[in-house]
């Protein structure tokens, strides 16, 4: 049983890092990546190179024992832990954003005090596959259904998912091995949250052949894809005299031959840029403007920027207030200087 997941695999590729944060909420996902980390790491001396931290967000009362459960099972282990605590009042609405981000916060701040660069947590094959298929469901394009990365960073963490490709019944073996009773989190199983619902429906789509290691291969390849063609897009995109006061022009011919997916890149980079910092609209309206300035002249407005089209030549501005605005910034900054 043991010889299912390699821990060396695991934990291997993240030699360069000198330290490691493991994300350990007690559930049997995190529980495992935990005892996996022990068995790759033998030593004493090996086992201070990582460090648990595990958060009580003081939303149920079980929170804090769970919390001491982990640091308990982590000291056993030769491991460091540090349990964190989100305290203050909480929010009626957006809550699971705002634990989320109270979560990466205080861990963030731990893991700076601690000098450790990099969090590990246990986000799993099928966390992948329900990821992508929300976002499927919202509409998203190759960024989002190349679901989640091996690498990223949120609120400032650094975050490394070395679980991705593991079926989650190879950690609940990992955890029963260990003869631990991992923590039953209820909002697991509470369908008021959209990855609930899409856990549950798991199991029908199986049935039609699109498991969880399907979609997990499926978000691999577009990854792939992505890839390729974000780099035609900064090739693209490099071609482009811009300014962030100023815009934007080039030629719609030019536009037009570029593939359709790069063409919306390009225009989508170009929008973010010159609107200033305005939150994005969503890929539809960025394909639908791109669609429309591929095949007639027009005016629109779009994410704080005027676009025009004249059939020949492609410009886009900043809206005349925000371009002001974003003038007046500059001058002020150069007056500093």
């Amino acid at each position: 049983m043991p010889g299912l997941i390699d821990p060396a695999a695991i934990f291997s590729p993240l030699a360069e890092y000198p330290r490691l944060g493991l994300a350990v909420s007690g559930g049997a996902d995190s529980l495992a990546l935990m005892q996996l980390a022990a068995r790759y790491a033998q030593s004493p001396e090996a086992r201070r190179r990582f460090i648990v931290y595990s958060v009580d967000h003081g939303l149920r009362p079980e929170a804090k024992d769970e919390v001491a459960f982990v640091v308990a099972e982590a000291t056993k282990l030769g491991f460091q832990a540090r349990a964190l605590l989100w305290e203050g009042a909480k929010p009626e609405s957006g809550l699971q954003q705002a634990a989320r981000q109270a979560r990466y916060g205080l861990i963030g701040s731990a893991m700076r005090a601690d000098k450790v660069p990099v969090l590990l947590t246990a986000h799993h094959l099928r966390d992948q596959a329900e990821t992508v298929l929300m976002r499927m469901a919202h509409g998203s394009g190759l960024e989002g259904l190349r679901g989640m990365d091996y690498f990223s960073v949120i609120e400032d963490v650094s975050i490394v998912r070395p679980l991705l490709g593991v079926e989650p019944d190879l950690l609940r073996q990992v955890v029963a091995e260990a003869g631990l009773t991992p923590v039953a989190d209820p909002s697991n199983d509470d369908r008021d949250y959209e990855r609930v619902r899409w856990r549950q429906a798991l199991p029908l789509l199986a049935e039609l052949g699109l498991d969880a290691e399907r979609l997990g291969r499926f978000a691999l390849r577009l990854r792939d894809a992505d890839a390729a063609l974000e780099d035609f897009a900064n090739q693209a995109f490099a071609e482009i005299a811009l300014s962030a006061v100023h815009g934007a022009s080039f030629d719609r011919a030019w536009l037009v031959a570029l593939p359709r997916a790069v063409a919306v890149r390009v225009v989508r980079r170009v929008l973010d840029l010159i609107g200033g910092g305005q939150k994005p609209h969503g890929l539809g309206a960025v394909e639908n403007l791109t669609e429309r300035l591929l095949r007639e002249p027009f005016k629109a407005t779009l994410h704080g920027c005027v676009v025009f089209s004249d059939g020949v030549v492609v410009r886009i501005e900043r809206e005349p207030g925000r371009a002001a605005a974003a003038a007046a910034r500059q001058a002020s900054h150069h007056n500093r200087v």
